[in-house]
C-alpha cells in the first residue's frame, strides 16, 4: 500500500474488465473466499468486505478497526488479517487497534499478535501452515523506512521468527512453483526479489524484477509461473514471467493506485485487483488460472519449517 496525492486521477478499465465493487474506502489486500466471493479491506474503514465476483455487491464481514492491510484463507475457512493499527493512514473506524495479526471466525474478530511488530502489512499462508507477513518499519516511503522485516506466525503456538530484516518496506509477498522459494516486493526499492528458504533462513538467490514506471505492492502468482504485481503508483499490473522477463501489462488510468492482485473464481481463472481510486474492485478475465492457495508443491520444506521456532 502506497498513498497518492495525484490531483488528475481517472479510472480507465482494460479491455474484458469489470468493476464489481466500489466506494468501498481505501481497498487493499484481496482473497478467494471459500463462499466464491473475493475479501477485501478498507484501510481508512477498519472493515473487511467480500465482493460478489459477478457484481451483485459488496456484504460486510466483520469491522476490524484500525487499518486491516491484506487478507489470507485458512484451511477452516478463517481469516487472517495484517493489522497496520492505522499507521497507513487515520481510520474512520471507532475501534481503536495496535498493529497486530488478527483472526476472523464467522464474523468474530479476535487478536492472535500484538507484540513485537512494527506495521504488518501482506500475508499469505504458507506450505507449511504458517503466517508468513511482511513487517514494514511504517508505512513511509522515504528511502529511509530500510528496517522492515518478514515475519512467521505459527497459529498452533503463537510463536514468531523473523526471517529478514533490513528490507525497504517489504509489501506482497507469494510463494514461487519452485520448491522452497518465495517472492517478496519492496516497495521503496522498487523491486520484486525471490529468496530461497531451506527451514531456517531466507536467502536472496539473485532474481530481481523492477516494474515499469511503478512501485510493487502486492503480488500473486499464476499456475505457469508468472507473477502478477499491482505497480502502486504506476497505476498498473504486471506479469513476469519466471526468467523475470515482462510478458503482459495492464494499465488502469492515472493517479488512480493499484494497490494488489489476486486470483479467484472456482477456478481461479479470474483475475481481481485492487485500486485506491474510488473505493474500486477490479475483476477480468486471468490470462492463466492462479496458484491455488496455500501452495502444497513445497513439500520438501515442510518438516524441516515446522522446526523453527525462533521468537
Amino acid at each position: 500500500m502506497r498513498d497518492s496525492n495525484s490531483s488528475a486521477s481517472a479510472l480507465t478499465l482494460p479491455p474484458a474488465a469489470r468493476v464489481i465493487g466500489a466506494g468501498l474506502g481505501f481497498t487493499e489486500g484481496p482473497a478467494a473466499l471459500n463462499t466464491g466471493e473475493v475479501g477485501v479491506v478498507s484501510i481508512n474503514r477498519g472493515r473487511v468486505y467480500a465482493v460478489d465476483l459477478q457484481g451483485a455487491g459488496a456484504r460486510e464481514v466483520a469491522e476490524t478497526g484500525g487499518g486491516p492491510n491484506c487478507l489470507a484463507i485458512g484451511t477452516e475457512g478463517e481469516i487472517w488479517v495484517t493489522q497496520n493499527g492505522a499507521t497507513a493512514m487515520a481510520s474512520k473506524s471507532a475501534l481503536s487497534q495496535p498493529p497486530s495479526i488478527q483472526r476472523i471466525d464467522d464474523g468474530v474478530v479476535s487478536t492472535v499478535l500484538h507484540t513485537g511488530v512494527s506495521a504488518p502489512s501482506d500475508c499469505v499462508l504458507g506450505p507449511d501452515g504458517r503466517l508468513w507477513f511482511t513487517d514494514p518499519a511504517s508505512h513511509g516511503t522515504s528511502a529511509a523506512n530500510a528496517s522492515g522485516a518478514l515475519r512467521v506466525l505459527d497459529p498452533e503456538t503463537s510463536n514468531v521468527c523473523t526471517l529478514l530484516e533490513g528490507l525497504q518496506f517489504p509489501n506482497g509477498l507469494c510463494f514461487a512453483r519452485e520448491p522452497g522459494h518465495l517472492y517478496v516486493a519492496e516497495t521503496v526499492r522498487g523491486v520484486v526479489r525471490r529468496y530461497r528458504f531451506d527451514g531456517a533462513q531466507c536467502q536472496w538467490d539473485g532474481w530481481e524484477a523492477e516494474v515499469p514506471g511503478g512501485t510493487p505492492d502486492g503480488i500473486a502468482l499464476d499456475s505457469q509461473g508468472w507473477l502478477w504485481v499491482a505497480g502502486g503508483t504506476g497505476d498498473n499490473v504486471v506479469a513476469f514471467d519466471p526468467a523475470g522477463k515482462v510478458r503482459h501489462e495492464l494499465s488502469f488510468g492515472h493517479g488512480v493506485l493499484v494497490t494488489s492482485v489476486c486470483f479467484a473464481g472456482e477456478r481461479l481463472e479470474t483475475l481481481v485487483v485492487t485500486v485506491a481510486k474510488g473505493g474500486s474492485v477490479i475483476a477480468l478475465p486471468a490470462i492463466h488460472p492462479g496458484q491455488p492457495l496455500p501452495v502444497t508443491c513445497l513439500d520438501e520444506i515442510v518438516d524441516s519449517a515446522k522446526e523453527v521456532r525462533v521468537p
